[in-house]
């Protein structure tokens, strides 16, 4: 098969590294693939794997429109048997430029709607996008009940978020917790909590600095590792110096080896305020590092609560932090976890979701 990924924009994050993964994958399985991003990533920059439809940063109408017009010319010049649309900007793109006799379109849902798309206007624009997409790939069945109320009738394919664990599960976590304390200078006595991802609002990154304060309040020595960019960083930096936590607080910044900085945490915190089936736990469970979770989308098919980490009843800060000094103070317990983590890894490894990929595709085509 000739397949199309399309992504929002042109960097190794989220739906992005989703897409190359099993790009990748698929091309081991005989499958010819191409990556395309319809623009730059959120800071300007674009990856050498991830060629760009457009050349902007910014999403709108105008953008939209113009991404349509030239992914039409492009899958009208290049001819592919699917495009596998990753995420919603994706998916409209890749429905208002599909040209007539086109490719299948498949859209991989990745987080939930916000409630506004259930509006009269918004609601008429993505009825008509769901109209001009032949399946959908939803990581949970919540995001399929979704499409369901936007009236999508076609077939609903539910496959979990997946990533390629070799760097993961090679990491020895006594060695990357040495390595990192020594890059922070962080002694061994303080406890290593860490959030990786975008600072963005989505993922809610200052509900961390109140579950840093409130482990600190109880007595407990810890240190925050913030790991990624994003416009929330000025701010947050302001509110570490304001709550007088910079002697508790690291910003690295984006982060090429995320594996290295997983494999040196005692815990991972996820304070987001919606999520599908986060890559970051994932890769958290691969490297054998307890998440601490507030009960997000299918987080839970991934974090097993009370045994490879902790999802809590009810998004609620203080009983993060709650949870978070039980596990300080057990650390033989926090070692299970990781163990009984690393043995989950083959059931989201690449690899073994693009086989179902490639077999759903397959039929697709050939129906």
């Amino acid at each position: 098969m000739r397949i199309l990924h399309l992504v929002a924009r042109s960097h190794r994050r989220g739906a992005e590294l989703v897409a190359l993964e099993l790009a990748e994958e698929l091309d081991a399985l005989g499958h010819q693939n191409r990556v395309l991003a319809l623009g730059l990533g959120l800071e300007g920059r674009r990856d050498p794997d991830l060629q760009t439809i457009t050349s902007r940063v910014s999403v709108g109408p105008d953008v939209l429109a113009l991404c349509a017009w030239r992914f039409r010319r492009l899958v009208t010049r290049e001819p592919v048997d699917v495009v596998l649309a990753h995420g919603g900007w994706a998916a409209q793109v890749a429905a208002a430029g599909m040209p007539r006799n086109g490719p299948r379109l498949v859209w991989q849902r990745i987080l939930g709607f916000p409630p506004e798309v259930y509006g009269p206007l918004r609601r008429l624009w993505w009825g008509a996008v769901c109209r001009r997409v032949d399946v959908a790939v939803a990581l949970t069945s919540d995001l399929e009940d979704e499409l369901r109320r936007l009236d999508f009738c076609g077939p609903v394919w539910i496959i979990p978020n997946a990533r390629q664990p070799t760097r993961f599960v090679g990491v020895d976590r006594v060695e990357a917790a040495a390595d990192l304390r020594s890059e922070l200078s962080v002694p061994p006595g303080r406890a290593l909590l860490g959030l990786v991802g975008h600072l963005v609002v989505q993922k809610r990154p200052e509900r961390a600095l109140d579950v840093l304060a409130d482990v600190l309040a109880g007595g407990r020595c810890a240190h925050l590792v913030l790991a990624g960019d994003g416009p929330l960083r000025p701010s947050l930096e302001r509110a570490v110096e304001q709550r007088q936590l910079q002697e508790h607080v690291s910003f690295l910044g984006h982060r090429s080896d995320v594996e290295k900085v997983l494999g040196g945490l005692d815990l991972l915190l996820l304070t987001s305020q919606a999520e599908g089936i986060p890559g970051v736990v994932i890769e958290a469970v691969m490297t054998g590092c307890p998440v601490v979770t507030f009960p997000l989308g299918g987080v839970a098919e991934v974090v097993e609560d009370g045994v490879t980490g902790v999802v809590l009843p009810t998004t609620d800060t203080a009983l993060m932090a709650q949870r978070v000094i039980e596990l300080l103070d057990d650390p033989e317990r926090r070692r299970r976890m990781s163990e009984e983590a690393r043995k989950r890894t083959p059931e989201f490894a690449a690899g073994k979701i693009a086989r179902l990929y490639a077999e759903q595709l397959a039929e697709l085509v050939r129906s």
